[in-house]
């Protein structure tokens, strides 16, 4: 079990760049989202206040010591997620999603919203050392072998550094997308990718800062 993060038991628009337009009242062309893959993602943070009723943060969220929050994410095609993190001082990744214990496999079906950790099994939380928690999110057309987390430096379920970062670098060579963009749509960050043959791969880094 990672040491950074354990499950307790208590329960912009779209950017898009070289638009012109031909008059003053014309707006720039639709975006043709007909080879686009999507995964739109939330993180939840349990508020003390009032308890039972999470609300939604930002990933620029300045997160403390103690803190408890959930991963949201959902996919608009049937995809294979993974979701790893590495606390600040740490050798590994641990793999936070697919888990064993979230009776969840992949692939996700399109519109199906996940949790992690699900519901029954409380939080994330936020242990005493400071720093950067370097989430990663991965949604593939096709299942990823190189993500699949084993034992790793005496860890079960973590992949060490130097091998993740190798491992992720093969995923985006062989499925980057040829294009991408980023949409907020209130709580949710929507995320876009196509690529004009051969499959795609959505990579998303999200630091998140414990100060």
């Amino acid at each position: 079990m990672n040491r950074r993060y354990f499950f307790t038991s208590i329960s912009a628009g779209a950017v898009l760049t070289g638009c012109s337009r031909k008059d003053e009242t014309s707006g720039p062309p639709a975006v043709d989202k007909s080879g686009e893959s999507e995964i739109a993602y939330a993180i939840e943070l349990d508020d003390p206040a009032n308890p039972g009723m999470p609300m939604r943060v930002r990933e620029d969220h300045e997160f403390h010591s103690g803190d408890r929050f959930r991963f949201l994410f959902q996919p608009g095609f049937d995809a294979y997620v993974y979701l790893f993190n590495r606390g600040p001082g740490q050798a590994s990744y641990q793999a936070l999603f697919p888990n064993p214990k979230i009776a969840i496999p992949n692939p996700i079906p399109s519109g199906k919203t996940v949790t992690v950790p699900a519901p029954d099994m409380g939080w994330l939380r936020m242990d005493q050392r400071k720093g950067e928690e370097n989430l990663v999110l991965i949604a593939s057309v096709m299942p990823l072998d190189e993500m699949q987390a084993g034992a790793s430096d005496g860890q079960a379920g973590a992949i060490g550094r130097d091998d993740f970062e190798s491992r992720l670098a093969q995923v985006e060579r062989r499925a980057r997308p040829s294009s991408s963009r980023r949409f907020e749509d209130k709580d949710w960050v929507k995320l876009f990718a196509a690529r004009d043959k051969g499959d795609v791969a959505i990579v998303q880094r999200l630091p998140l800062l414990h100060s």
